[in-house]
């Protein structure tokens, strides 16, 4: 019993001992500290935003063998091709209306816009020929889409869906107000429509010459000056860019006939920081892009999915989906 108890006395007493040797502290009582952001730390944006850019009546041929300075700076980081296929007919308001639609049936056959019956009884209904900017209002209402171009009725009717509408006198204004628009604009998609290099070509051929090259050269220099204004945004660094730039009508000679089986190459260039540049015809597989193609990229690029009413145009810039994440 008393070993039991000397025991437990030499317990206590160490115990005493080793909390006699422990170091007091001041009580600090509670802290609480306020949080602030690591402004050192850079958060990562996913804001995708498009300029599409449609040059009437380039040639693809004339414009790979003249190289304009702006339009072959692109090519480095771009997936292009310089033979798109154009339906028939060839005309700016069919093409166009196949840029915005996704279809090639749009019966969009003259300057109004409005797609033309298939005969006088109109019992066959016409396509509805909504445009991507519909779609894509239709999801994300707070999608802003800009139009700028020297035509009335594609600013006002074909595009009617676009939140800014500026109709020009012609191409110098119409990049004055893209580059207005790109510096201090918060628009998703701007379009911009040039016009004189068909006009070039009209009065002069579509083919090498010095006056139908020189208009080449010209709306080149508008189109680096807008990507000078592009880059120039306060924003651009948190914000990733496609630029798709296209043509329409090559040569007025076939627009007169409908049934013309004939095909003009035109180009298309998709270009984005990030891009490893590429010929996608030399892909394998390889890419044959066209004109209905850009409305279904238009879509993914903003995060909208393909309709079912969309049946010609392809979205083939998903397949470089990695590359988007590089810059």
């Amino acid at each position: 019993m008393r070993t039991k108890i000397y025991n437990i006395a030499s317990v206590f007493l160490a115990s005493g001992i080793l909390l006699a040797g422990c170091k007091k502290f001041a009580d600090p009582g509670v802290i609480i500290e306020e949080y602030t952001p690591d402004t050192t730390v850079k958060a990562a944006s996913n804001q995708r935003k498009m300029l599409l850019i449609n040059i009437d009546g380039l040639s693809a041929t004339v414009l790979q063998a003249i190289k304009p300075a702006t339009l072959q700076g692109l090519l480095e980081h771009a997936k292009y091709s310089f033979n798109t296929t154009v339906n028939v007919p060839v005309n700016n308001t069919a093409s166009l209306g196949s840029l915005f639609t996704g279809n090639f049936e749009t019966r969009l056959w003259d300057s109004t816009f409005y797609a033309v019956p298939v005969d006088s009884t109109s019992a066959i209904p016409v396509p509805l020929n909504l445009t991507a900017f519909r779609y894509i209002h239709d999801v994300l209402p707070s999608k802003k889409f800009a139009a700028v171009a020297d035509w009335p009725n594609l600013v006002t009717t074909l595009l009617a869906d676009a939140d800014k509408k500026v109709v020009t006198s012609g191409d110098v204004e119409t990049k004055t107000n893209v580059e207005t628009i790109l510096k201090s604009g918060n628009m998703d998609v701007v379009f911009a429509r040039f016009s004189s290099v068909q006009k070039a070509g009209k009065q002069f051929g579509y083919g090498p010459g010095a006056d139908y090259e020189a208009a080449i050269r010209t709306v080149d220099g508008y189109i680096g000056d807008i990507m000078t204004a592009l880059k120039s945004r306060p924003t651009f660094k948190d914000e990733k860019w496609l630029t798709l730039v296209t043509t329409t009508q090559v040569s007025d000679s076939l627009m007169k006939s409908k049934d013309s089986n004939a095909k003009i190459p035109g180009f298309l260039i998709a270009h984005y920081p990030g891009f490893t540049g590429q010929d996608i015809t030399k892909l394998n597989p390889a890419i044959q892009a066209k004109n209905e193609d850009v409305a279904p990229m238009m879509l993914y690029w903003l995060s909208v999915s393909k309709p079912s009413t969309i049946t010609n145009g392809a979205n083939w810039i998903d397949r470089f989906e990695l590359e988007f994440f590089t810059k």
